[in-house]
C-alpha cells in the first residue's frame, strides 16, 4: 500500500522516539532529557539559522571530545537526533538525496546539504522541517517533561 511522505515520516518517527523512551526507562534519563529539549527546539533552529547551520550545530556538538580526548557521552543526544533525521530522510526521501547506508555517516548528510543547488536545498529544508516536526510531536507525546514533585494545577 502506498503512503504519502507525511505518513511515512510519522510511522518512522514514532518508532524512533519510542526507542528513546525505552532507553529512558532503562536508565538513560539524561540522554532522553537532552533529546527531548533538542527535538522540541530543532524545527525552530532550522527556521532561524538555516538547515546547513542547524545540522552543522548537531555535528559539532555531537562530536565534541571530553577532557580525556574521548567522545563525550553527555552530547549523545545531538548525534541521536541527527541519526534520526538522516534515517527519516533516507527511508522516505525521493530526492536522490542522502545516499547514506551507514548510520555513522551523518557527516555525509551535512556534506550533501553543502553541495546541493538551491532547488534541492529548499526541498531538503522543507522535508527536514517536516521530519523534525514529526519527531517533535512524538517527543511531546512520548517523552513528557519530568516534574519535580507532583504539582497539580
Amino acid at each position: 500500500m502506498s503512503r504519502i511522505r507525511s505518513q511515512q515520516y510519522a510511522l518512522t518517527a514514532y518508532d524512533l522516539v519510542k526507542n528513546v523512551k525505552i532507553e529512558k526507562e532503562q536508565g538513560k534519563k539524561e540522554l532522553a532529557e537532552g533529546y527531548r529539549t533538542l527535538a522540541l527546539n530543532f524545527p525552530n533552529m532550522i527556521l532561524q539559522s538555516g538547515l546547513c547551520q542547524a545540522v552543522g550545530f548537531l555535528l559539532a556538538k555531537g562530536t565534541e571530545d571530553d577532557e580525556n580526548g574521548k567522545k563525550s557521552e553527555k552530547n549523545a543526544h545531538f548525534v541521536l537526533l541527527l541519526k534520526h533525521l538522516t534515517k527519516l530522510l533516507n527511508d522516505n526521501d525521493e530526492t536522490d538525496a542522502l545516499l547514506l547506508n551507514d548510520n555513522d555517516k551523518t557527516d555525509a548528510f551535512h556534506k550533501h546539504i553543502l553541495e546541493c543547488d538551491l532547488d534541492k536545498y529548499q526541498l531538503l529544508t522543507r522535508n527536514t522541517l517536516e521530519a523534525a516536526s514529526w519527531l517533535k510531536r512524538y517527543t511531546q507525546a512520548l517523552l513528557p517533561k519530568d516534574n519535580d514533585g507532583d504539582k497539580h494545577v
